[in-house]
């Protein structure tokens, strides 16, 4: 009787470790279910916050290049409208203080052909009147068309001054500063040469600063300035 209990007891026993171990088994599956569903949930939510997050940094990076490409385009053409300015008006102050000057002899000149040459000018009607009936008509077209060119360069130089006031907030500082120092050499020496057809000539101190026939002065310096700006060298 009591081997019988005993073995019993060991069967039971052993029976018990077996359903203990197959629990076990049973709930370490289930344990490493739901980890890995956790993890994977994790992990996906992760992937979801950082595929957010990479399509907000591509949509800011798309963004700053929009911008950057119309800074740039905008930039260009500024710079090119300023430049073109520059050249019109250093081209203009050349003229007016150079001077030269081709025309006949009007005083030589028949009535009729001075009437003929007269309208071929841009002369005003008054002007054309005041050489008509000038004694000296030669000296007289010459002074009108000195002034005509005076104030021509004059013009020029406002309105490359005018336009680089409007631009200038889209160039460098450093280019906008060259360009209006520029503009400013070329003013000193226009008016220098009106205040010289008012009362005469009075040297030609700020005129030689900037004449430069070869375009190898400031006008040089400013043409490389825009091709490494344009060119971004």
């Amino acid at each position: 009787m009591e081997t019988f209990l005993s073995g019993l007891g060991q069967a039971i026993a052993g029976s018990a470790l077996t359903i203990l171990a197959f629990i076990g088994v049973r709930f370490t599956k289930l344990g490493e279910r739901f980890l890995d569903h956790r993890l994977n949930a994790k992990i996906a939510a992760i992937g979801h916050a950082n595929a957010k997050e990479i399509e907000g940094l591509r949509s800011d990076l798309a963004h700053l290049q929009d911008r950057g490409r119309r800074a740039n385009e905008v930039e260009f053409d500024a710079l090119t409208k300023v430049w073109d300015a520059y050249v019109d008006a250093w081209v203009k102050t050349q003229q007016a203080i150079l001077e030269q000057m081709s025309f006949p002899d009007l005083d030589a000149l028949s009535a009729s052909d001075l009437s003929t040459f007269l309208e071929s000018t841009e002369l005003s009607e008054v002007q054309r009147q005041q050489v008509a009936g000038a004694t000296d008509k030669k000296n007289m077209y010459a002074k009108i068309l000195r002034l005509r060119i005076v104030n021509v360069a004059g013009a020029a130089i406002y309105e490359g001054r005018h336009l680089l006031r409007r631009n200038g907030i889209f160039l460098s500082s450093s280019v906008a500063k060259a360009f209006r120092e520029a503009f400013d050499h070329l003013s000193a020496a226009q008016v220098e040469r009106y205040l010289a057809f008012q009362h005469g000539d009075r040297g030609y101190e700020k005129s030689m600063e900037v004449l430069d026939t070869a375009g190898t002065g400031e006008i040089a310096t400013l043409q490389n300035l825009v091709r490494t700006t344009i060119r971004r060298d």
